[in-house]
């Protein structure tokens, strides 16, 4: 399979395109392209979405469709991962948002799968009630929190406390545009993560699973 091919995907994500974007995987998959390398592939397009965001290239609603269309191509690949990391049970990850759409944390919760680490989708726009009462009502090892605006990261620094009130010993990780490693320390997260590659690592640390 070719590279040049292989952007076609990218391309999908940012033309918002579902039925395309499922279409590409199910065809790289046929011929052979290993599952990881499609998921590299959507976690670059995705990134790029973010950058034409920044740039006000693209709007909210466009940036939702991108990120619809990445998860109807993870949709394919996905489950072929999880069968080949099953086995491993590196640990579980509950993952929100704190912001309006949810391209970091789908690009995250993708290459954390992949990883073998279950994950647990909070959604967008989570609230500190949101995060407890997932917290009781599933059993996680890891708190992950994407905060892309600097207005919320008091709410963050909320949402690590009283999660903690209902779980004390869950590990925190946060990344986002809003964060930084100083930031991190100072709403008493365990980890920042820059990337999602990044963001692996750092759940392996914290599960001791390295």
């Amino acid at each position: 399979m070719s590279k040049v091919r292989l952007e076609a995907l990218k391309e999908a994500l940012i033309e918002q395109n579902q039925k395309k974007a499922k279409d590409l995987t199910e065809e790289f998959l046929r011929a052979g392209v290993q599952p990881k390398d499609i998921i590299e592939v959507i976690s670059d397009g995705l990134k790029l979405v973010g950058d034409l965001f920044e740039r006000g290239e693209l709007f909210l609603p466009e940036v939702m469709r991108s990120a619809n269309a990445a998860k109807a191509s993870l949709s394919v690949v996905l489950p072929m991962m999880v069968k080949e990391k099953a086995r491993e049970g590196r640990g579980v990850i509950a993952i929100g948002s704190l912001g309006p759409h949810d391209i970091g944390k789908t690009i995250v919760s993708s290459t954390l799968i992949a990883d073998g680490f279950r994950v647990l989708d909070m959604g967008i726009n989570v609230t500190p009630g949101v995060v407890e009462d997932f917290l009781r009502n599933n059993e996680v090892d890891i708190l992950a929190l994407s905060i892309l605006l600097t207005s919320d990261i008091d709410k963050c620094a909320n949402v690590i406390e009283r999660a903690r009130k209902v779980r004390g010993g869950i590990k925190v990780m946060v990344g986002g545009a809003a964060m930084s490693p100083e930031t991190a320390r100072k709403i008493k997260a365990d980890a920042y993560g820059r990337d999602a590659n990044e963001a692996v690592k750092i759940a392996r640390e914290l599960t001791g699973r390295r």
